[in-house]
């Protein structure tokens, strides 16, 4: 009997413990979202009235994104499907942003990505380096 309550009492720690470590997961995600919006915002210098008509359009342009990215193992597919994508909402872009603008959305999109892998792999660093020993140099 006794192993029973440990059993259910570990279960129940343990799917308490990954509730928490989604929850924090969900809140990274909506962090990063944020940050993503304020890039891409500050980048195109969106006056109100394109705020109002470009955000529903990008964030139904970057759910589909995710879902492409999420449902093709296969790399090239899935870099065609994306790429078709692209194509398909640059005009819906360009009504709101002009040409121009809509490269410069892209380009934005890319290097905030950039920056994004750039400070993981800095923090991915800091939070290995005090468990490393530092190789000895002679």
């Amino acid at each position: 009997m006794k192993k029973l309550y440990f059993i259910l009492a570990l279960i129940i720690v343990t799917s308490f413990a990954k509730a928490q470590d989604e929850q924090a997961s969900v809140k990274k995600q909506q962090d990063i979202e944020a940050l993503k919006v304020a890039f891409i915002s500050k980048e195109l210098e969106l006056t109100p009235d394109e705020a109002q008509k470009f955000w529903p359009v990008y964030n139904q342009y970057s759910k589909e994104i995710k879902a492409t990215r999420l449902d093709n193992p296969d790399v090239l597919d899935r870099d065609e499907k994306i790429l078709n994508l692209r194509k398909n909402y640059k005009e819906q872009f360009t009504k709101i942003l002009g040409p121009q603008r809509v490269n410069n959305m892209y380009n934005a999109e890319g290097r905030f990505h950039q920056l994004l892998f750039k400070a993981m792999r800095r923090q991915n660093k800091l939070q290995t380096r005090p468990n490393m020993a530092l190789p000895k140099t002679n």
